[in-house]
């Protein structure tokens, strides 16, 4: 009787394993397919509607990086008649205030300062800095970005010709030869960059990616504006467009670099943040949604990703001592060879990761390889966040360090 039920159980965590990988595999595939076969849109010289836009930038402790930042978003190509640059700065312990001043000193009427003396976190800063914007689009960068000059041409382009709600750029570590994690992390961002691909070509979920939004205010308020108290609020925002039916379009030309966590310290405390959000997100959506089609099934399915990810390495884990018990069946042994298969794919889509996007061809095997390491790291930081919500424990909104390395 035990036999059985333990068979039970481990056929269905199989099944779900095994339909998420591959399912994931699926989507990386159709996105890579439309990335090599589509070339870059070409824009017209003229944006036909011109809208005022609010380009929101939250600071905090940003004076190593936002000189970079807006040496690069000073030259954007947009009327600046037409743009205005919005730095809310929220309680540094630098000087990065002092710094944002000094901009707005040099560019009257083009930047504004608004600034709090206490941090209550990037979300409630986004909902304090919106009262303050004019523009009828919202560009969202984080401090430590370097943007393309056609950044914000090309997505007005996009939320003009089509029934978006927003618009999503993709976003890329301007430091990932800094050292292993930075690589590994960078191997991560091609990898999701081209999944979202292969979601929006399939007609799935998109969802904002925190950095290089551009989002129509008015749909911004039919959804109630910004959610101060969520720990990840593009996931949220997301969420709330899609229970009303509200599409995000992924653009892949639209490109801005960031900066990654460079130390295992940084590292751990955005991504624990990351995904306690993913988890608290993933439970109120289940009284968002009203009813269930494609795009809120993967919308679900994504959340529960960093739980799935865990329910995995826990299996393979487990896997040793269900033999040493005496348990063994011929269903077993297609487990091995499907774990078996399943390291070498992902070793394969690394190595073609790193062939087509990176100039680290010869490192391709052994990157293929401790990206599995990543991945276990990846996923006892989200046993962390699942343990912190199951405790209830304190939460609270930390800002990942920029250091300005490149």
């Amino acid at each position: 009787m035990l036999g059985m039920f333990l068979e039970i159980v481990i056929t269905v965590i199989f099944i779900i394993i095994s339909s998420w990988s591959i399912y994931n595999a699926i989507l990386f595939f159709v996105g890579l397919s439309s990335k090599l076969r589509k070339k870059q849109v070409r824009l017209s010289e003229e944006v036909i509607n011109e809208p005022r836009v609010s380009v929101i930038i939250p600071v905090k402790n940003g004076e190593k990086v936002l000189p970079r930042l807006m040496d690069s978003l000073l030259k954007i190509d947009y009327p600046p008649e037409k743009m205005e640059i919005i730095l809310i700065e929220d309680g540094s312990a630098d000087k990065s205030y002092e710094l944002c001043l000094s901009y707005a000193e040099k560019h009257p009427g083009l930047i504004k300062v608004v600034h709090r003396d206490i941090s209550k976190g990037k979300p409630d800063a986004l909902a304090h800095a919106t009262k303050y914007a004019s523009g009828d689009v919202l560009v969202i960068f984080d401090v430590d970005s370097v943007i393309k000059l056609d950044a914000v041409r090309r997505a007005v382009k996009y939320l003009g010709s089509f029934d978006i709600a927003a618009v999503q750029g993709r976003t890329t570590s301007i430091n990932a030869d800094y050292n292993l994690l930075t690589r590994l992390i960078f191997i991560e961002e091609v990898w999701y960059s081209i999944v979202l691909e292969g979601r929006k070509v399939l007609g799935l979920f998109v969802p904002l990616t925190g950095s290089c939004m551009f989002i129509k205010r008015e749909y911004l308020e039919k959804v109630g504006g910004w959610n101060p108290d969520s720990l990840v609020e593009d996931m949220e925002l997301s969420i709330r467009f899609l229970s009303k039916g509200f599409k995000i379009l992924y653009a892949y030309d639209i490109h801005a670099q960031q900066e990654a966590p460079s130390s295992l310290r940084d590292f751990y405390k955005q991504r624990k943040r990351w995904y306690r959000g993913f988890i608290e997100t993933l439970i109120n959506a289940v009284r968002h949604f009203k009813k269930l089609n494609l795009r809120t099934i993967d919308a679900l399915i994504l959340l529960l990703s960093p739980i799935i990810l865990v329910l995995t390495q826990l299996f393979c884990l487990s896997l040793p001592f269900i033999i040493l018990l005496g348990y063994n069946s011929p269903f077993l042994q297609i487990m091995f060879q499907f774990l078996a298969i399943f390291l070498i794919l992902s070793i394969l889509i690394t190595a073609l990761i790193l062939s087509i996007f990176t100039p680290w061809r010869k490192k391709s095997i052994l990157l293929g390889l401790l990206i599995h390491f990543y991945w276990w790291l990846v996923g006892l930081i989200t046993l962390r966040s699942i343990g912190e919500v199951l405790l209830r424990s304190r939460r609270e909104w930390t800002t990942t360090v920029k250091r300005g390395v490149s």
